[in-house]
């Protein structure tokens, strides 16, 4: 009904427009006011007919004046292509970047897990207050399976790289070990075979990639028989190719790869008795209907301190129970960068509606004698507007089809970029939400850029602009000023990507810093896993780490190798100091290392010495932050720490500090450099597993089959986990960081770009209306480089009020960017004004090329241009 209305209301307008200008034309013709009035109506006829009969045939004459209006925009565009392309492209850019960045939105954030009732299932977790960290569950996972009565199904798994041999092969593979229930929990379904179940002790199943890999696809690989560490399981069955179990990450100091949780090559199953803490590190569980995750958590936090009580765990201020949901749980922390680059990437669509909107009215600008004319034949102001936004319209449309194919092709680029950089991120592709999307943003972007023409079109004088003829209409100098408007929101919205973007830049900088005598470039890191029941008495353990060591470093062109294995993370006491227990407590790395490791990694020595592989008594090594930390600026030399004995806790035994090293990130470069113990690895009672540093006089790369041969050659059953040159591990710990530059550096060059191109055609345009002006002042006297100067600086007014305005704006949004950025403020000084240096040189180039142009116009032929 209000539609009808405004309908109605549109046309009782434009009846009477209509007599108003025939009533102007009476009185020009030399009649009397009230007589032109009245022959103005006699002529038009009997308005009330007329308003019915147009009633009558209003939606049908409707829908025909709107496709006439899109095939005429249509052809209008096919006789300007330059400008059509300009607006598509513009409008492609736009769109396409913010559908791709939504379609790794609504694959990590919206698109739910491919699990039956997946909205219910939650990840159940202990934590520790004091040391803010999680902790192993396996203690308490069978009393809280049967005492908690929020879920209808609890499962337990653990997963890692384990040596699965056949009588072919050995070698690592990620298996995940899970108890009873995870099948129903996960609905997954196998090609081939069936699924074990509580019965089947001795059973693994195996997906596809690795039915594939290691078995040819046999179809007889049912029933085969395998060895997984020495143990002997019967394949039963082989999963579908599309079933993948996001597994989130596993307890912190594991060791595990950051790619653990996208491909499981096998799962075993694991028959957990009371009391038995092997092979349980995570749980997940489904919550019964009706049942919130607050009422969850309640319910786990009261049974979680006696539990832990009757099973002698730690005291209650230490555990807490944690009921989380598991996607929340896989997606971390990317939720809020995600939020934040489709935020980022609506800034690159809206400077693309601002740079669409000002080639719209500087059209409109030279059309308006057209526009003119067709009001003077009896179109009205409503029709001629429709007009514009049908053409508008068939802009849009193909712009945002356009956009859409861009996205489709940026979305294996962005998964070639980073693979690895946000969960769930292979899962991206064009679906009908992303489909959904795209047509919403390109609906909402031609409704953004085609409603600034029509408001100056609405607001003109239409038959002002035939009496002015040819020359420049106050509708035009309007539509400058609107124009130049619209680049100052161009330019603020540029600068506040730019300057987020500078600020990463700065901070990727600083991560990739290495100090002197860290050459990561010319080391090999070679993951090494003891496997077996040959190597599960420490001797045994002990003497292949000596042989591979030795073997390493006889391969030529190796200059040194050494072992390191972080084995706990945990509190660090003085000898003699009460230990407080508090979440402010010190806590630092223990690491067990050989002789050869401050060699191979670059470690500098800042006082005292290093360790030897036979050392007696019990030396330390200790890193800067940890001095810093216990013994502020006194020599650590000669002082003892409580140092684990065993490697697990509470076993500690005092230890001398023989010498410090400089801190070193050689594990995540986003990370400051946190206290480290080092120990020798030989009087470690722990040593499952190392990652041997090797350091190379050449290319690491080519070392990497001889270094593999001595690794096989140590022992043929236990051949590298991995080898990768640290430089590539160090590039994986940053791989989100990476991730986010890229995006938000895209976003900030193509704002840039589009930036530039507006404030060129402002200036160009305004430099033809004011070709006479220009003229006249060349005429009286006036020098090129005064005409250049006044150009530029006219246009830079703006220009420079916009560039102060998003260096304002940036100085408030850049401190939601706190968490991506690393030993760099979010206000830093030095970016802002390199930010803004930037854009006033880009400004000033983009205004300098017209300006030239201007300034060579020859006097007389500017006299005559209008």
């Amino acid at each position: 009904m209000n539609r009808r209305r405004r309908a109605l209301e549109g046309l009782d307008e434009d009846i009477q427009e209509h007599i108003e200008r025939e009533t102007q034309e009476n009185i020009e013709r030399g009649m009397a006011p009230a007589e032109a009035r009245a022959a103005a109506r006699r002529r038009f006829g009997n308005v009330a007919r007329t308003m019915e009969d147009t009633r009558a045939v209003w939606r049908p004459v409707w829908l025909e004046q709107f496709l006439q209006d899109v095939r005429f925009g249509l052809r209008m565009l096919r006789r300007s292509p330059p400008f059509a392309l300009a607006v598509i492209l513009t409008l492609a850019l736009g769109i396409g970047l913010n559908t791709a960045v939504f379609s790794v939105v609504s694959a990590v954030l919206i698109r739910p897990l491919p699990y039956p009732d997946a909205k219910r299932l939650v990840w159940v977790a202990q934590y520790n207050p004091v040391v803010k960290a999680e902790m192993n569950p396996a203690a308490d996972y069978l009393d809280w399976k049967a005492q908690a009565k929020s879920f209808d199904e609890m499962v337990a798994y653990s997963y890692g790289e384990e040596t699965l041999a056949t009588p072919e092969s050995a070698g690592p593979e990620r298996i995940a070990v899970v108890t009873d229930g995870f099948w129903r929990l996960s609905g997954a379904r196998t090609s081939l075979g069936q699924l074990f179940t509580a019965v089947d002790r001795d059973a693994l199943v195996i997906s596809d990639s690795l039915f594939e890999r290691r078995f040819g696809r046999d179809p007889h690989i049912v029933g085969r028989t395998v060895t997984l560490e020495g143990r002997p399981l019967t394949i039963t069955g082989v999963l579908r190719p599309e079933f993948r179990f996001e597994l989130p990450q596993s307890l912190p100091g594991m060791g595990r790869r950051g790619d653990d949780l996208r491909d499981i090559d096998g799962y075993a199953f694991n028959p957990i008795a009371p009391g038995d803490i092997r092979a349980i590190e995570l749980v997940v569980a489904r919550l019964k209907p009706g049942v919130s995750i607050e009422s969850a958590t309640a319910e786990m936090e009261s049974l979680e301190p006696r539990i832990a009580q009757q099973n002698s765990g730690p005291p209650p201020e230490f555990v807490k129970a944690r009921v989380i949901p598991l996607h929340e749980k896989l997606v971390g922390d990317a939720r809020s960068t995600l939020l934040m680059l489709l935020a980022a990437v609506g800034f690159v669509l809206l400077i693309a509606c601002a740079n669409i909107a000002s080639l719209l009215l500087a059209r409109a600008a030279s059309r308006r004698k057209e526009i003119a004319i067709r009001a003077a034949i009896g179109a009205g102001r409503a029709r001629v507007i429709r007009q514009f936004l049908g053409e508008n319209l068939a802009l849009g449309v193909l712009g945002g089809a356009a956009g859409l194919v861009l996205a489709r092709l940026a979305i294996p680029v962005l998964m070639q970029v980073a693979p690895l950089a946000v969960p769930r991120l292979g899962e991206t592709n064009v679906d009908w939400r992303v489909i959904l999307f795209a047509v919403a943003a390109t609906l909402a972007a031609g409704s953004l850029f085609g409603f600034m023409p029509a408001v100056s079109l609405w607001q003109s004088r239409l038959f002002e602009n035939l009496k002015q003829g040819g020359k420049t209409s106050a509708a035009g100098s309007a539509g400058l000023a609107f124009r130049r408007i619209l680049v100052g929101v161009e330019m603020a919205l540029a600068i506040i990507l730019l300057t987020g973007a500078g600020l990463l830049l700065k901070s990727f900088w600083r991560i990739n810093a290495h100090p002197p005598g860290f050459d990561p470039a010319h080391t090999l890191v070679v993951r090494t896993m003891l496997t077996g029941p040959r190597n599960r008495a420490l001797v045994q353990q002990q003497l292949y780490f000596q042989e591979l060591l030795r073997r390493i470093q006889s391969v030529p062109g190796v200059v040194a190798a050494g072992a390191i294995q972080t084995v706990i993370r945990g509190p660090i006491q003085r000898e003699g100091e009460k230990l407080v227990l508090s979440p402010q407590m010190a806590m630092g790395a223990y690491d067990i290392v050989s002789a050869g490791i401050g060699r191979a990694l670059g470690l500098r020595l800042v006082k005292g010495r290093w360790l030897t592989d036979h050392e007696s008594g019990r030396p330390i090594v200790i890193n800067e932050s940890l001095a810093r930390l216990k013994f502020g600026g006194a020599n650590p030399v000669g002082q003892r720490l409580l140092v684990p004995d065993t490697g697990l806790p509470p076993e500690v035994a005092a230890a001398t500090v023989v010498g410090v090293v400089a801190d070193l990130r050689y594990t995540r470069l986003d990370m400051d450099a946190e206290p480290e113990v080092y120990f020798p690895y030989l009087q470690s009672k722990v040593l499952f597993g190392a990652n041997i540093m090797v350091r190379t006089a050449g290319d690491a790369t080519r070392l990497a089959p001889a270094i593999r041969a001595a690794v096989i050659g140590t022992d043929p059953t236990q051949p590298p986990a991995e080898m990768k040159t640290l430089e590539t591990s160090l590039a994986e710990s940053t791989v989100s960081r990476r991730f986010n530059l890229f995006l938000l550096g895209t976003f900030a060059a193509a704002a840039l770009l589009l930036a530039l191109v507006a404030i060129y055609g402002v200036v160009a345009f305004s430099v033809v209306q004011r070709t006479h002006e220009i003229g006249v002042r060349s005429a009286l006297g006036a020098q090129r480089r005064e005409i250049v100067s006044m150009v530029v600086w006219q246009g830079m007014g703006i220009v420079l009020a916009g560039i102060a305005a998003g260096l304002l704006a940036a100085f408030g949004l850049t401190r939601l960017m706190t968490s991506l950025l690393f030993e760099v403020r979010p206000t830093d000084p030095a970016t802002f004004g390199a930010v803004g240096v930037l854009l006033t040189a880009v400004a000033l180039a983009a205004s300098w090329i017209p300006a030239r142009k201007a300034a060579r116009v020859d006097p007389l032929i500017a006299l005559r241009y209008e």
